[in-house]
């Protein structure tokens, strides 16, 4: 009778287990689909830890921006033989640094090109279905954010200085 009992368990765990991978042995996150494997590129889950990774860095990008943005303001100085010039290491300095943070900026628009969302049909009842279709996360990412995205990763302070 034992014997019965522990096979019929092992049988469970071996069909639980099952369910929570994929034909490849990978283990599926708890709000991916059943199907994971169609698709072959990479999808991130936007509870993922990798994305909330991605989004204190970013952050940490968007404050520096903001910090260094108004600083462009300071680059004319005056000197007793011109009336106005510009100061040549804050120039330098403050062009690579915000050049950096435009790159962080272009990182993000691919990182959202490749982030799952969930579908505002289903937030009603639980935690929603993850949309993880790659064409159906660019027409999503296209119609909502992704203009202001591409008007923030303009170097247009570097342009205009």
């Amino acid at each position: 009778m034992e014997m019965m009992t522990y096979e019929t368990s092992d049988q469970h765990k071996r069909v639980r287990d099952a369910k929570n991978k994929s034909s490849n042995g990978r283990e599926l996150s708890r709000v991916f689909s059943e199907d994971y494997d169609a698709e072959e590129i990479l999808i991130l889950d936007p509870r993922g830890p990798r994305v909330n990774l991605w989004n204190k860095i970013f952050l940490a990008a968007c404050l520096i921006s903001l910090f260094v943005d108004p600083l462009f303001f300071y680059l004319p100085v005056v000197k007793k033989e011109k009336c106005i010039d510009m100061s040549l290491g804050l120039e330098v300095s403050l062009t690579i640094i915000r050049t950096l943070v435009d790159a962080f900026y272009i990182i993000q628009i691919y990182v959202r090109f490749q982030t799952a969302y969930i579908a505002p049909s289903s937030r009603v009842s639980g935690r929603g279905e993850l949309i993880i279709d790659s064409s159906k996360i660019a027409s999503n990412y296209m119609s909502r954010d992704f203009w202001f995205d591409l008007v923030a990763a303009l170097p247009l302070p570097q342009v205009y200085s």
